[in-house]
């Protein structure tokens, strides 16, 4: 079975990466099939491929039920509680029963408490891997791998020269690509609070340094037009990788939180028209 990886440093194009992370694109258009929406299951491939990588064995699981949809739902339900346990600020209360499923696929003993602990690595290769989830869930990048390991499967029953690999999946694919081609809008949270709340950009960095670790590249405030009496500020957070933006906001326009005992809102960056 071929494995995942979250280390991209030996894939020397997007076709590598795509053709290694197959399995992973597989089980992303089964939780397609069975329901879930687009950027929940990206995040849980990226969670499962972490799972995978520390262990357990969610990834055989999958591929074994295949064609079970509570299987499927029931699994992504854990890895719903579990993406929950990464986003508090405190452990969970109740953490032993939460994951029957996965803790049954190790041979350690794990509860959702174990997660919490490991949060900071966690987060850092759930972002990784949604970094590059970018070439291989791309749905026009796939068809076009599809195509074209169709053609070479197609030209050795001939026993004729191979195609040409597209040029759009012979591109360099190394981690250098995999950070920079992501622009700082892509990258940031807009974080919205009262002016009667202030925030400093230490604040703001550390919250989310305790969070995930070393994960926030700067913080910058602006003000904002008041939609009220009461005036607004909000504060632009650029993470080091965007899978952060997505482990915050989980499939929701605006998510509300507290840092510090001080409520902020949460959205991307609305992305300029040309």
């Amino acid at each position: 079975m071929a494995s995942s990886s979250s280390k991209f440093n030996y894939l020397d194009s997007v076709y590598h990466l795509i053709l290694f992370h197959k399995v992973d694109r597989d089980i992303y258009d089964q939780l397609i099939a069975h329901g879930i929406s687009p950027d929940v299951s990206r995040i849980v491939v990226a969670l499962l491929v972490w799972l995978y990588n520390t262990g357990i064995n969610v990834i055989p699981y999958l591929r074994n039920n295949v064609n079970n949809a509570f299987a499927f739902i029931r699994l992504t339900a854990e890895a719903e509680f579990i993406l929950d346990c990464l986003r508090r600020d405190s452990p969970p209360r109740e953490s032993a029963l939460a994951i029957p499923v996965i803790a049954s696929l190790t041979t350690r003993p794990i509860d959702l408490g174990f997660f919490h602990f490991h949060r900071h690595e966690a987060a850092e290769r759930i972002a990784e891997t949604l970094t590059a989830s970018r070439f291989f869930l791309d749905d026009a990048l796939f068809a076009t791998f599809r195509r074209y390991e169709e053609a070479v499967e197609d030209a050795r029953r001939r026993n004729t020269a191979p195609p040409h690999m597209p040029p759009e999946l012979a591109r360099p694919c190394m981690p250098f690509s995999l950070t920079d081609e992501t622009s700082v809008d892509q990258r940031s949270l807009i974080l919205t609070f009262l002016a009667t709340t202030p925030f400093t950009e230490h604040e703001i960095a550390v919250y989310f340094a305790e969070k995930w670790g070393d994960c926030v590249e700067r913080v910058v405030f602006e003000e904002i037009a008041a939609s009220s009496s009461m005036a607004q500020f909000c504060a632009r957070v650029v993470f080091k990788r965007e899978g952060y933006v997505a482990l915050v906001l989980h499939d929701s326009p605006v998510f509300r939180f507290s840092i510090n005992a001080k409520q902020v809102w949460a959205r991307r960056v609305e992305q300029r028209r040309n």
